[in-house]
């Protein structure tokens, strides 16, 4: 059978870990990833023709699969987890429907990739511009995560009036970032509760109208009526290739019926003219005329058999995709939520911090001599934390937290 999955997703796990160390002042100690809430994996099932899935390991460390059910993720290796899955799933039956027609496919231990999409981000606090959540990529390191929450904060390589202008820009462009994804999650919201696009929007939404103009609010609107339309569209689609198979199969089950009953009239005669023939009462174009009468019936009766199957196994499948519009529909309005509500957040905790860093003033605080800036890491070591000074050189794991202390000397 070829190498096996485990072999292969070994190979790249390792790749990964060699890129991720815990290196602190004590030194660098090599050690393989182990995943954790907040992962993205990637997962192909190359059966359904490399159909691709991402699944986010949850805060109870699981991860969900479609096909390949629930597993436990977290503080395994890519590599552990491969192998969990590979053998939970070897030899599991699937139904897959792919362009109306059902079939099942058996699952092999080849037939599954996985690979890590995300990582969960790195979070920086302190004094940086921009604190927030970083995404992290394998060679991060303590120094490229500052510059990407904005670099020190007190750095005073700029005049207060540049420093104020670029912090009320990103003030503004964080304002509207805020108001579009609130649209999203409010368009999200009316489509799953079923409400009117032109409804009011409520209070807990309001900065969409106070930040959008109302064009934009329109085409929101516009959205939401359109994905009914289509899903409509798709449920009357489907119900009128229900209805038409329904009448194809009553109509060969009739056919199938008066075929079985010519067929079974047409051996009767056959064997009628046999009789005769062995009494050398009948002629031999006769007896080839009731072998060919016979044949006919037998070869129309298999061929409506076959018809009718084909016919019953559609329409099974039209059932299984009447009963996954809705579902289908509800799942990915589901995960765009919480895409969503995490850059949401996000963006509302930059603008909490830049409003008061703004209020406060601190970003024209000059570093000089009797300055120091120091960083301390922490990690999540299973159930317990660690905090140690690092450098900037040090390099960053996922979920890592990143905190920059400013102190007089």
């Amino acid at each position: 059978m070829g190498k096996s999955l485990t072999h292969i997703l070994g190979r790249a796990a390792g790749t990964f870990a060699l890129g991720l160390v815990c290196a602190f002042a004590t030194g660098a100690v090599a050690e393989p990833y182990r995943l954790a809430p907040g992962d993205r994996i990637l997962v192909q099932i190359i059966e359904l023709d490399n159909h691709s899935y991402i699944g986010t390991v949850d805060t109870a460390g699981e991860i969900r699969l479609p096909y390949l059910g629930t597993h436990l993720a977290a503080n395994k290796t890519l590599d552990e987890l491969s192998q969990d899955i590979s053998l939970a799933v070897a030899g599991r039956q699937i139904r897959s429907v792919q362009n109306g027609i059902s079939s099942v496919i058996v699952l092999d231990e080849q037939d599954i990739f996985l690979d890590i999409d995300t990582y969960r981000p790195v979070t920086v606090v302190g004094a940086v511009a921009a604190p927030g959540r970083v995404p992290f990529e394998p060679g991060l390191n303590v120094r490229a995560a500052i510059g990407s929450a904005g670099g020190n904060a007190l750095a005073g390589q700029t005049e207060r009036v540049d420093q104020l202008a670029n912090f009320r820009t990103r003030q503004a462009e964080l304002r509207e970032t805020e108001a579009w994804l609130a649209a999203e999650l409010w368009r999200i919201d009316v489509m799953l509760s079923g409400a009117d696009s032109d409804a009011p929007i409520d209070e807990e939404y309001q900065i969409i109208v106070d930040r959008l103009d109302s064009r934009d609010v329109e085409n929101f609107r516009r959205m939401i009526d359109g994905a009914r339309a289509q899903l409509d569209r798709e449920r009357e689609d489907n119900a009128a290739r229900i209805v038409l198979t329904k009448k194809r199969t009553e109509f060969l089950e009739t056919a199938l019926s008066q075929f079985q009953t010519a067929s079974e009239i047409e051996e009767e005669r056959l064997q009628d003219v046999l009789q005769l023939s062995n009494r050398g009462l009948t002629t031999v174009n006769s007896l080839d005329n009731a072998r060919e009468g016979a044949l006919n019936a037998s070869s129309r009766l298999l061929t409506t058999q076959a018809d009718l199957a084909a016919a019953e196994s559609e329409l099974q499948s039209l059932m299984i995709e009447k009963q996954g519009l809705d579902a289908d529909f509800v799942q990915a309005l589901m995960d765009e939520k919480a895409k969503f509500e995490r850059d949401y957040d996000e963006a509302r905790a930059r603008l909490t911090s830049l409003n008061r860093e703004l209020a406060l003033g601190t970003f024209t605080v000059e570093q000089d001599d009797s300055t120091e800036l120091t960083f301390i890491l922490h990690r999540q070591n299973g159930a317990s934390e660690t905090s140690t000074e690092v450098t900037p050189d040090t390099l960053l794991r996922p979920g890592d937290v990143v905190e920059v202390i400013f102190t007089y000397n």
